[in-house]
């Protein structure tokens, strides 16, 4: 066979479909993590989010985080553990939803522990989000494991 521009031609065309089709064959295989699992659901309640977390302000600094070497320390204030009806600590690792953890909060504890080996260096989102008569409150922290 003789190479001429047409096999040029279709050669180069063979090649555009064989490396069009691998990249999507990767993009197929890629894990997709959004933020939420009903991430329009809550782009929807965009401003009661915004209520929420206007009246939390004033409690931001009643939450206290400290680690140390056997692990994470989350100290709430004692009148702000008092009013608390129902909630939750979730600390959410941007990089994966694989290394989130959650724990519930009860009345009147003001003190929480989360041992070094249930985390992994890096950056993670403390969020604590509770209910006071009938109101949602919600304060978010940086906290950087750093083992």
């Amino acid at each position: 066979m003789k190479f001429n521009w047409g096999t040029g031609i279709l050669l180069a065309l063979v090649l555009f479909l064989a490396a069009s089709a691998a990249f999507i064959i990767f993009a197929i295989n890629q894990d997709v993590n959004l933020v939420h699992k009903d991430y329009y659901e809550k782009g929807v309640d965009y401003s009661e989010q915004m209520k929420v977390i206007s009246r939390s302000e004033p409690f931001a600094v009643k939450v206290e985080t400290q680690f140390a070497e056997t692990g994470l320390q989350i100290r709430l204030d004692s009148l702000l553990a008092t009013e608390i009806d129902s909630g939750k600590i979730v600390l959410y690792r941007p990089s994966g939803k694989d290394f989130d953890l959650e724990f519930q909060l009860e009345k009147n504890k003001t003190d929480f522990q989360v041992a070094a080996e249930n985390l992994i260096a890096g950056r993670y989102i403390l969020k604590v989000s509770w209910f006071s008569e009938g109101l949602k409150y919600e304060v978010d922290k940086q906290v950087v494991v750093k083992k």
